[in-house]
């Protein structure tokens, strides 16, 4: 279209320089020559019925197709995005249950003594423990005892010797935002102080002993016991270890 126009440009520049009533007209430059076709061109354009396409083509619609183009291809990203955000905190969250998972163990668990078995008993609140006639422990003033009782065993068909104080064990009872060490004793069962060897398929009742300020511990369900073995401290499911 746009040839056509120039064309018809040249035609008319060039019928008026060969016409006229004799009049001689003044021979145009090449530079004023194609201002005149220039300005031809942009009158035919002006009164031209298919100015819609004249003479650069840009189509109504085009624009608006590019902006709908642009605007799906952000939504699409935007929804891209969406998802691979909450896929991570899907992962994330998949990822803290399966690990607080992992941290929860049984005794025989936490404490690993291969062929040795723990489990839970129970646990009360005394003034005091008192082993035979020999050996009466008293908690210190304003404190009381927390006594809890395990069932070790050995289930193996071999002898098992064990040596609590080189295991470098911890045991740890918590009861709301009060946390105590089991104590140290000289008692024959004190798991925290054990030496000693069980003979295949031996059962012995074991304890660890704590002391919590007086009135602390008003339900023993709601203890939470934890076992720190070297760097690693772990929480006791004590429903597991009624079981293990």
């Amino acid at each position: 279209m746009r040839k056509r126009l120039l064309a018809l440009g040249v035609l008319l520049a060039t019928v008026v320089s060969t016409t006229g009533c004799g009049i001689q007209l003044t021979k145009l430059s090449d530079d004023d020559e194609s201002r005149f076709v220039a300005y031809c061109t942009q009158v035919v354009s002006k009164h031209n019925m298919n100015n819609d396409t004249g003479l650069v083509n840009i189509p109504k619609q085009t624009a608006s197709e590019e902006e709908k183009s642009e605007e799906s291809s952000s939504e699409e990203k935007t929804e891209e995005t969406s998802a691979s955000s909450s896929s991570s905190a899907d992962n994330t969250s998949e990822s803290s249950t399966e690990q607080k998972s992992q941290e929860t163990q049984t005794f025989s668990e936490a404490i690993g003594i291969g062929g040795m078995r723990f489990l839970y008993r129970d646990a009360r609140t005394a003034s005091g423990y008192q082993q035979g006639e020999a050996y009466d422990l008293t908690a210190d003033q304003g404190n009381e005892l927390l006594v809890v009782r395990l069932k070790a065993e050995n289930t193996t068909d071999k002898s098992i010797d064990i040596d609590m104080p080189s295991q470098n064990i911890t045991f740890t009872a918590t009861y709301g935002d009060q946390s105590v060490n089991s104590d140290m004793t000289l008692l024959m069962n004190d798991l925290t102080t054990y030496q000693g060897t069980f003979k295949a398929g031996k059962r012995r009742n074991m304890l660890l002993l704590f002391q919590f300020p007086k009135g602390t511990v008003k339900d023993t369900d709601k203890i939470q016991f934890s076992v720190k073995k070297g760097d690693e401290t772990v929480s006791i499911d004590t429903q597991r270890s009624e079981k293990d």
